[in-house]
């Protein structure tokens, strides 16, 4: 929105100034700040097309993990494991950037941090620290998938009778 502001403003400017005699040099000026404000709102527009195409939800009972339409959820309770290294790699343990959580009677939860613009080690650290604290966890949001799925009614005002 900066972007487009500054581009509108200078353009505007550069306008009026090539209307003032000898302001020619003023609205090139003018015209490339434009110019560099457009610029800027077309490099903003193409960051938040690459934005992470996934989420990391945090709360205070499970972890939940979206990416497009596939939704994993951990509770915290159920992960025994949270771990950098390769799953089954024991005794030569490789690290990777894929962040692997071991749960109680459930498959494995696999995923990439730097999908959600995450550097590996710190979201493990992010994890083990929610996982182990209850006060560090009871801060987040509660997740309540009944409110979460259900749909509001529409509420347009006081119920009277229709008049034509």
């Amino acid at each position: 929105m900066a972007g487009l502001t500054w581009a509108v403003a200078f353009g505007l400017l550069a306008v009026a100034a090539s209307r003032v005699p000898e302001g020619g040099v003023a609205g090139v000026a003018l015209a490339l700040g434009a110019v560099g404000g457009a610029a800027v709102a077309v490099w903003a527009a193409g960051k938040l097309l690459t934005w992470p195409p996934a989420r990391l939800c945090l709360f205070r009972d499970r972890l939940l993990v979206i990416e497009g339409r596939h939704e994993m959820r951990a509770v915290w309770s159920a992960m025994e494991a949270v771990t950098l290294s390769e799953p089954q790699s024991w005794p030569h343990v490789r690290l990777t950037d894929r962040l692997t959580i071991q749960l109680k009677n459930e498959p494995p939860l696999i995923l990439k941090p730097a999908t959600f613009g995450l550097q590996p080690a710190a979201c493990r650290d992010l994890i083990l620290r929610l996982r182990d604290d209850p006060k560090v966890r009871a801060r987040l949001p509660e997740f309540d998938s009944l409110r979460d799925l259900a749909v509001p009614p529409v509420v347009a005002g006081e119920l009277i009778d229709p008049r034509l």
